[in-house]
């Protein structure tokens, strides 16, 4: 049987404290694909749309839930959709493609 370690489990949070864990993965709990995220009749491209338009009404907002993600799927330092849709290009890749990359 495993026993609890304080010392470990202090250590651990210490280290971790601050990191952005849950903003990188809030959003993509469900995009794990690149088709068929969303309901049937909503199209697929709505999600990098939306965002697209709330980055001008709530940035920090957008940043924290939809870009850091996406830097971290394609390995880039974009603060705005728009750099983030010109990396994606770069790569070859669409927005949707992007979205379905595993972290």
């Amino acid at each position: 049987m495993l026993k609890f370690d304080e010392k470990k489990a202090n250590e651990w949070f210490f280290q971790t404290e601050g990191l952005p864990y849950g903003y990188h993965n809030f959003i993509y709990g469900w995009m794990d694909t690149t088709r068929d995220n969303l309901p049937r009749d909503l199209p697929n491209e709505l999600a990098p749309i939306v965002f697209s338009m709330l980055e001008y009404i709530i940035p920090t907002p957008v940043y924290n839930l939809f870009i850091q993600g996406m830097n971290k799927r394609i390995g880039s330092n974009c603060t705005d959709m728009p750099c983030v849709a010109t990396q994606a290009a770069l790569k070859m890749m669409s927005i949707q493609d992007v979205m379905a990359i595993p972290e």
